[in-house]
């Protein structure tokens, strides 16, 4: 089983379109365990090709992990969020009223000795706010969300550094009537550096704070516990 849910990810990593969203750390949970949490995610930064400008967003998350294994977990949110596109000419359109959204992933723990944690996942998220209207002209637009990412970590007791990569796509499908477009983000800027902090506030309660830069600028807080 553990080679088969490898070689997915390998492939995940391989392919442009399926592998920008939170990383969720190097804490999983263990076998049957189901871990909880609220998130506030914004996308600051994320430019798109063909010279169709950039993006931002802003989204709040429901979190559920489940620990299949004591070395790989599923991961699943219930979502809702805003979008904002800058076209390549400077004009903004927003999206301010969320409509329904969510995503789902894995992670699977690569390596663990002493203090030094290993993890590599995969996460997807997709956002649809609500219709907006344009001179005239109805406005849809949906946000999807993917990455692969690689993280080390290491346990400082009373918190926990980790560091890593991820490799994502932030597209932006933009429908005006019928006729629909599908930005990709930009080729040459798909890599990001990714810096976090998991932080214990009890034994069962810990917040989660977690940066990438590179691709485009993304920060993500979390309040998350463990049943």
């Amino acid at each position: 089983m553990r080679q088969w849910i490898m070689g997915g990810i390998v492939f995940l990593f391989a392919i442009p379109v399926a592998c920008a969203a939170p990383a969720y750390g190097t804490k999983m949970p263990k076998t049957g365990q189901v871990f909880g949490g609220l998130q506030s995610y914004t996308i600051l930064s994320r430019d798109l090709n063909r010279d169709q400008g950039s993006m931002k967003s802003q989204q709040e998350h429901i979190l559920l992990s489940y620990g299949v294994t004591e070395w790989f977990c599923l991961d699943l949110k219930w979502s809702g969020g805003t979008i904002e596109h800058t076209s390549g000419s400077g004009d903004k359109i927003r999206y301010d009223e969320p409509l329904w959204g969510g995503g789902y992933g894995f992670r699977l723990r690569l390596y663990e000795e002493g203090p030094v944690k290993v993890v590599s996942g995969f996460q997807h998220i997709s956002i649809h706010p609500k219709t907006v209207r344009v001179n005239g002209e109805k406005h849809n637009a949906i946000l999807d969300d993917w990455q692969g990412s690689a993280l080390v970590s290491y346990d400082l007791k009373k918190f926990t550094p980790y560091t890593g990569l991820r490799y994502g796509t932030t597209d932006y499908i933009h429908r005006i009537n019928n006729d629909r477009n599908r930005a990709y983000a930009s080729e040459s800027r798909r890599f990001d550096a990714i810096l976090g902090v998991d932080v214990p506030v009890s034994e069962k309660v810990w917040i989660n704070l977690e940066g990438a830069a590179g691709a485009g600028e993304a920060v993500a807080a979390s309040l998350n516990f463990h049943f």
